[in-house]
């Protein structure tokens, strides 16, 4: 192809480029940002480089053939840019209803018309008759005459630059400062274009048929440049503004300088309804009268103070509480001075000497903390109202803070305490020892737990259970929480001393009595010799009641040993003892062939005494036992049917309410013993009245980490007859 030198070569290249490499920054770094206008950009920098690169080519070709060639591209950028262009602008000033598929394929109906025709049949003959090449000032043109379809696309692609044109004029006038030179400097990168290709057809620019519209495009650049690097054109536009404006969470008014509202979201408007644009700040706030005198106060700062600068000082906080009683706001309160004659609401590009000269007004911004102070409010009266001593210590060993608390349980006020070394309130004997305990919890960030006596203000001594932990990982305070444990560990001590009288001293006397009894056997008759039955029985009723409470105070003071217990083996061993040691029952055991679960390794003890409650407390003649083990749930059952006369209700109560009263009371400790072993294990126990006599005792284990799938019950039997 041969090529012409032309004067607009260079300036098209030069345009093309810039578009591209515009083109190429907004999608390397600004792609997640708004897509819409981003994208939009994108399009119309494309169609722009597209339309003069192309351009270009043509003008530079010196046959008809390669200028009617490289024309088809012109016509494909300047069709895209038909459309990219208004995409552009409703997608700057956020006309989203235009973004529907429908409306965007209406609006490149044309457009796309266009270059399906010059694509499949070339411009000439569609826009161009009789096209020729003729000289122009030393390079030669194509020449043509226009047909009334390129009138119409002219017509078209003008009535929708006005039209965006408008609407880029309203947002200029719409908006102060940042935005509106934005809004501006688009309309010219606009308008000059066209109105370059206007003059170029009237033979105001040089050659008629020389399209300075692609022309223009390397000024216009330069325009689009400063547009999105100085005034940052993809990151801020107007709608963005007015978006975040009226999104926001929190509350925002504009004052002018004269304390009239001139804006407000939402929020404000549900904080304050009496607030309205036009409003004085008095009316406005009239619920929160120190906000008008916050307005009042940074307008006379600004006046006496024109060399301070806003966020140097001259930045006012307040804060407010908008209502009475449970419904009402806990707000902050931040006065900013403002200047529409600088960079528009905010802190521009002026100096903060020209901000604060030029100030118009004042932006409140107004944050709800209702929730963070109800929350702070909950926190300190749970640790005021809590039954604990807190407190707060520092490295240098002095009590900061000291929670009312102290003066309920010590008798001591908080103010007398505070200041005062920590170590102060301890016993002499147990300051070592905890001494050591705040040591080492600032030295390894651990909590520590130290048993110790404090001083009551009477002078009497209190015994406590505290617990030291630093307060936060980056400070160097140990928040202190000591529990008095004074009557408990009384109360202990006397349940220790009533455990070993009945364990030991009481099985001590019964032994004694048995012994003593033996030996009247020898010096009795026979009418003597049944009541020295009946002492035989309560001195093995009194032993059996010794032997639980020992098993019961091991339970209860287990370290929660558990185990994995195969049921199946467990169940059949004591039915086994049982039918040995009660030969007249009939017992029946019925179980699969493994049963693992996880319990406390005392549950062989729970099993045996509802195994051996189902004989002793059986009423008749030969007492008959069923025992099961079934795959339940995530475990597995035990259960003890019998057909005695079952439990009564009174010791079904007591034992299902867990307590015990003077005058409901539990006949013995086997139940208790059940109950607290099973519970232990993770499990639970019900007991239910059969008909028509007997008792079914079940109790729910959960299964262990090698359970197996359950297998067939194995059908065991073991019966005794009657014999004695």
């Amino acid at each position: 192809m041969v090529w012409q030198p032309t004067p607009y070569t260079l300036p098209l290249l030069v345009a093309a480029f810039a578009s591209f490499a515009f083109a190429a920054y907004a999608v390397w770094n600004r792609a997640r940002g708004d897509r819409r206008l981003v994208w939009s950009f994108v399009a119309v920098t494309v169609a722009s480089g597209l339309w003069s690169l192309a351009y270009a080519a043509q003008l530079s070709a010196a046959t008809l053939a390669g200028s009617l060639l490289w024309n088809r591209f012109v016509w494909i950028g300047a069709a895209a840019l038909t459309v990219a262009w208004p995409a552009f602008v409703f997608a700057y000033v956020d006309w989203t209803a235009w973004f529907r598929p429908a409306r965007i394929a209406v609006l490149g109906l044309v457009p796309a018309t266009v270059v399906g025709a010059v694509l499949l049949a070339g411009p000439d003959p569609i826009f161009y008759q009789s096209p020729s090449l003729a000289d122009a000032n030393g390079y030669r043109v194509v020449e043509f005459l226009p047909t009334p379809a390129l009138g119409a696309f002219i017509a078209y692609t003008y009535a929708v630059n006005l039209g965006t044109f408008g609407v880029l004029g309203y947002a200029a006038l719409a908006n102060d400062g940042l935005f509106r030179r934005q809004a501006a400097l688009l309309l010219i990168a606009g308008v000059a274009p066209m109105a370059a290709g206007v003059a170029g057809i009237a033979g105001l620019l040089g050659p008629r048929f020389v399209d300075h519209t692609p022309v223009t495009f390397a000024a216009t650049s330069g325009i689009l440049g400063w547009v999105v690097f100085r005034y940052r054109l993809l990151d801020l536009s107007p709608i963005a503004l007015e978006t975040v404006f009226a999104n926001l969470s929190d509350g925002v008014v504009v004052v002018d300088d004269d304390g009239r509202v001139v804006d407000l979201n939402t929020p404000a408007r549900r904080l304050f309804p009496s607030a309205a644009v036009g409003s004085d700040v008095e009316t406005a706030f009239e619920r929160a009268p120190a906000i008008a005198e916050l307005v009042s106060a940074g307008d006379d700062r600004t006046a006496n103070e024109p060399n301070r600068a806003p966020g140097s000082g001259m930045e006012n906080d307040l804060r407010v509480t908008v209502g009475d009683g449970s419904d009402s706001w806990f707000l902050t309160v931040a006065a900013h001075p403002i200047s529409t004659a600088g960079a528009g609401v905010g802190f521009g590009t002026q100096s903060d000497e020209e901000a604060v000269a030029e100030s118009d007004g004042t932006v409140l911004l107004f944050r709800d903390i209702t929730e963070r102070e109800t929350l702070q409010r909950r926190y300190r009266a749970l640790i005021e109202k809590s039954p604990n001593v807190i407190a707060v210590c520092g490295t240098d060993g002095l009590l900061r803070y000291v929670s009312p608390s102290i003066e309920r349980l010590l008798g001591h006020s908080p103010v007398a305490i505070e200041g005062r070394p920590v170590i102060d309130l301890v016993h002499p004997d147990d300051r070592p020892a905890a001494q050591r305990a705040f040591e080492r919890a600032f030295e390894t960030g651990e909590p520590e737990t130290l048993d110790h006596r404090i001083v009551h203000a009477d002078g009497s001594w209190r015994r406590f259970e505290t617990v030291v932990e630093c307060l936060f990982d980056d400070t160097e305070e140990l928040v202190i929480t000591a529990t008095d444990v004074t009557e408990s560990r009384r109360y202990e001590q006397r349940l220790q001393v009533l455990n070993r009288v009945l364990r030991h001293d009481l099985k001590n006397d019964t032994n004694v009595i048995a012994g003593y009894a033996d030996l009247l056997r020898d010096h009795v008759d026979d009418e003597g010799e049944e009541y020295l039955d009946v002492i035989d029985r309560k001195v093995g009723t009194l032993t059996h009641l010794s032997d639980q409470a020992r098993e019961i105070d091991v339970a209860l003071h287990s370290d929660d040993a558990r185990a994995e217990i195969d049921l199946s083996v467990l169940v059949e061993r004591l039915c086994e003892s049982l039918t040995s040691s009660f030969p007249e029952s009939t017992v029946t055991v019925s179980t699969p062939g493994e049963a693992v679960v996880r319990a406390d390794e005392l549950l062989e003890s729970a099993i045996r005494n509802v195994l051996e409650n189902a004989v002793v407390h059986n009423d008749r003649d030969q007492p008959i036992v069923e025992v099961s083990v079934d795959r339940a749930d995530e475990g597995y059952r035990v259960a003890v049917a019998d057909n005695g006369p079952g439990i009564p209700p009174i010791e079904r109560s007591v034992f299902s309410e867990a307590r015990e009263t003077a005058l409901e009371h539990a006949s013995g400790l086997g139940l208790w013993l059940v109950h607290w072993i099973v519970a232990e294990s993770g499990g639970r126990v019900d007991i239910h009245t059969r008909e028509p006599t007997g008792t079914l005792v079940s109790m729910w284990l959960p299964a262990g980490d090698g359970a197996a799938t359950p297998t067939e019950p194995n059908g065991a039997e073991a019966t005794a007859s009657p014999s004695r």
